[in-house]
């Protein structure tokens, strides 16, 4: 049998680098250590090749995967191609593609490494998908505090390009990727689903390259298939003027750091920092929760991006959590029903995509 060259390329890449391994999650990738470990998956892949953590993401096999990966990375270590070559096989002949849910960390743009706990909020979500044969990734990104935007879409971007780009070895179907993101990642989650069949940025005259250069997968598009958006925010010019409840600013203003000056002074740049900018007919269905007492983003922020998609006949929809607040420090945003909604949703948008 000869060798999948794709797919010993994704072990080498995981089984050498000091930041990866493959196999069990040692409850980290959920971010909470009381969750039993879940085989089947590939922590810290590089998906730019650049080595930096921002450039990082993990990926979650379905329960349902008869393929055993553990250990693949052991083998790889000490060059037992033969065996490696087995799971290889055992992967072609099992010749199914899994839709994808991609998950993003909310750190007001700051953070590079929160993939690792990222799951926390949705690990009722994640389970209930894992068995209904979803393959579930979560991505880092480079922090404001070193890379200003459109860097972070960049990143995302050539996330979603390296697992299309990969989609065969990694068993991943590329016609069915759904997008999750809290915050700041549901920011950029909007980003995705906004510019998706898009390939030219440009607001008022003035163009900016949204795609960038990362990675070894241009030829790939950045399209996703549906967007779950936690609180994230969308006018950033707006963000003090639409609320009753008075917006706190922790640790300076994340919009400064995200958008390299005073919004109000760089109004072109953050305009094409809209989601609402990029809207087009390939827009992609959304699906938006947000609290009503979120201190942080504000909920008209939520309420402004839903009617801008209905207004353009594009689908979505706004659950208003009446007690919510921002990160759902008070469980109420991530109670059960509104996971279920989450859960039936990402389901419904892959069923119509089929």
């Amino acid at each position: 049998m000869k060798i999948n060259k794709n797919l010993l390329w994704i072990f080498l890449i995981i089984s050498y680098s000091s930041h990866s391994q493959w196999g069990i999650a040692y409850n980290e990738g959920w971010g909470n250590r009381d969750l039993l470990s879940y085989p089947n998956f590939f922590s810290s892949v590089d998906y730019v090749g650049d080595g930096i953590n921002g450039h990082r993401l993990d990926i979650y096999y379905p329960k349902g995967m008869s393929v055993n990966l553990n250990n693949i990375g052991v083998l790889a270590l000490n060059k037992q191609y033969d065996e490696i070559d087995k799971v290889i096989g055992d992967l072609k002949n099992e010749k199914k593609k899994y839709p994808c849910l991609i998950v993003i960390y909310g750190s007001a743009w700051r953070g590079n490494s929160g993939k690792d706990g990222s799951l926390h909020h949705i690990k009722r979500a994640a389970k209930k998908l894992l068995s209904n044969d979803f393959v579930i990734v979560t991505v880092n990104h480079r922090s404001s505090n070193d890379h200003i935007f459109p860097a972070q879409v960049h990143d995302i971007k050539a996330a979603i390009r390296f697992l299309k780009g990969n989609a065969e070895a990694l068993n991943i179907d590329p016609n069915f990727i759904a997008i999750n993101g809290y915050s700041s990642g549901g920011h950029l989650a909007s980003m995705m689903g906004a510019t998706s069949g898009k390939t030219e940025f440009v607001y008022q005259g003035k163009e900016i390259d949204l795609k960038g250069s990362l990675g070894n997968h241009l030829g790939q598009n950045s399209d996703v298939h549906a967007v779950i958006d936690w609180y994230g925010p969308t006018d950033l010019m707006a963000m003090d003027d639409c609320s009753k409840i008075e917006r706190k600013k922790r640790n300076g203003d994340a919009r400064e750091a995200f958008i390299g000056g005073p919004v109000q002074e760089n109004k072109m740049i953050t305009q094409l920092a809209n989601p609402i900018t990029h809207l087009n007919t390939k827009t992609p269905p959304f699906l938006i929760f947000h609290g009503a007492k979120d201190t942080s983003v504000p909920v008209c922020q939520s309420e402004i991006l839903h009617q801008a998609l209905i207004s353009k006949g594009l689908s979505s929809k706004l659950i208003i959590e009446e007690e919510g607040v921002h990160s759902g420090t008070n469980k109420k945003m991530f109670a059960p029903k509104n996971i279920d909604i989450m859960v039936d949703f990402i389901l419904n948008e892959y069923q119509k995509n089929k």
